[in-house]
Parts: structure tokens; C-alpha cells; sequence
């Protein structure tokens, strides 16, 4: 492999590391916040609790930081595009840009919100059942935790894909798109919910409630997953955020290639 297809290789995967941390890493963003509102009206929210759950929630906030700060592979800097792309964006800042990209994650939020409140209710059975208290509050910690999973698991895949398709060591994937990874922040979410509800980690479901919140997850996992979904988020996405874009032509330009990809996504399924 040359320098130039190596080069050419890295940008297609950062093509798709960011489609899918857009919306799978920002969707479970605001998940966490449904838990946190939630959290902080669970008797047991304070001292260590509130502790644990500030430092997921700043563990998020670092993230977003490092996205937009790092000094070596910048994905949100935009004096390192090259002129073709730069020139689709009007004058706009490094931050705006990342809002941008943020903002397809709202839209595949709201657009499977109904299987995030269906996953909810699933939990809060199961809890009721064992008399966890607060069990409909922290039935939506868990939810956030599910979430949180997704997006984990989603960002794993979508490098081994990377390393398999575009034939890329995986240690090179791991050190430029590692900093995408939301692994530190679930970690700490759980350990926040470990600490709010023991009850909720400890007694885990099982039979019908057990099947019925596996497959409250699987529904879940198969809609972020889902190529149109991925497409669909950034295409409306796109339509929203005009002042982004230098003028109205390059936006179009922009739905034009976005809705070609999705297309061709679909054929090959």
C-alpha cells in the first residue's frame, strides 16, 4: 500500500468513524441526560452519588473537549481540510462545526425516542417486580446505560470494519479515532448507577422480563445500526444547519451526496 492510498484509506474510515459516532455517540449523550434529570430525583441522589455522577457527566464533557482540542489528528478542525471540502462551509468556527456534527445524533434521538421510552418501561417493570426503589427513575439511568453500551459497541464495530475493509492496521485506527471512543464515560455512568440503585445492578431480570428487555435492546441496536437511519439523521441534519454551509448550492451539493451514499448503501444490502 502507498503513502497516497494509505492517506486516501484513513479518510474514508473518518468518513464513517464520524457518520457513526455522530449519531450513536450523541443520541446516547442525551440519553444520559434523560438519566440524569432522572437520577437527581432518586432519594439516594448526594454525596458520593452526586459525586459519581458529575464525574460521568464531566467524563463526557472531556470527551467533547478532546475532540475539539486535540493537537494531532484534529476530526473538528477546520483549517486542516483540505480547500474542497473547506470550501463547502461558510464562516464558521471549529465548534460550530462540531454542533453540526453533534446535531445528527438529536435527530436519531428523537426519531427512535419511542424505543427508548418502550426499553424504559421495560425496565421499570422488572424493577417494580423487586421493589427497587425509585424504580421509575432509575429506569431510566438504566436506559441510559443501555445506551451508553450501544454506543460502545457501535464504535467497535464500525474499527473492525475499517481494519478489515480498508485493510488498516488496527493499532493505527486505535491511536488516530481512539479518541471517539465513549467507553470511559459508560464505565463511569455505571459505576454512578451501581452507586445510586445496588438493587437495580444486583437483581438482575429474568424470564419474560428478561426476554422482553433483550429485546427492547436488540430493537434499539438494530434502528441506530440501521444504514437509512445513519443517512436519513445527517440529510436532516444538513437541512437544518444552512448557515453552515457557504451558500445554498453547496448545501444542496451536499444533500445530493449524502442521499447518493445512502442509496448505495441500500443496494449493496
Amino acid at each position: 500500500m502507498t503513502y497516497e492510498e494509505a492517506v486516501q484509506r484513513m479518510s474514508h474510515s473518518a468518513g464513517v468513524v464520524k457518520l457513526i459516532c455522530g449519531v450513536a455517540n450523541n443520541a446516547a449523550w442525551l440519553s444520559m441526560l434523560d438519566g440524569y434529570d432522572h437520577a437527581r430525583q432518586c432519594r439516594t441522589y448526594r454525596h458520593h452519588v452526586k459525586r459519581a455522577f458529575k464525574a460521568a457527566v464531566e467524563s463526557f464533557h472531556a470527551y467533547e473537549r478532546q475532540l475539539l482540542y486535540n493537537r494531532e489528528n484534529r476530526m473538528f478542525h477546520l483549517a486542516d481540510m483540505t480547500p474542497a471540502i473547506r470550501k463547502k462551509y461558510g464562516d464558521i468556527t471549529d465548534r460550530e462545526y462540531y454542533d453540526f456534527w453533534a446535531a445528527t445524533g438529536s435527530v436519531a434521538y428523537q426519531k427512535t425516542k419511542p424505543l427508548l421510552s418502550s426499553l424504559w418501561n421495560k425496565y421499570r417493570k422488572s424493577l417494580e417486580k423487586e421493589h427497587v426503589s425509585d424504580a421509575e427513575h432509575v429506569a431510566w439511568v438504566l436506559v441510559a446505560d443501555a445506551s451508553l453500551g450501544l454506543a460502545c459497541g457501535m464504535f467497535e464495530r464500525c474499527l473492525r470494519d475499517c481494519e478489515y475493509d480498508e485493510k488498516l492496521p488496527r493499532a493505527l485506527l486505535d491511536r488516530v479515532f481512539g479518541q471517539f471512543s465513549l467507553l470511559p464515560t459508560a464505565r463511569l455512568w455505571r459505576k454512578a448507577l451501581i452507586a445510586l440503585s445496588p438493587d437495580a445492578e444486583a437483581k438482575k431480570p429474568s424470564g419474560s422480563d428478561g426476554h422482553n428487555i433483550e429485546l427492547g435492546l436488540v430493537q434499539l441496536r438494530d434502528a441506530w445500526m440501521d444504514p437509512t437511519l445513519l443517512y436519513t439523521s445527517t440529510m436532516d441534519t444538513v437541512e437544518e444547519y444552512s448557515e453552515v454551509f457557504r451558500t445554498k448550492g453547496e448545501q444542496k451539493k451536499s444533500l445530493r451526496e449524502i442521499a447518493d451514499a445512502k442509496n448505495l448503501i441500500e443496494k449493496e444490502l
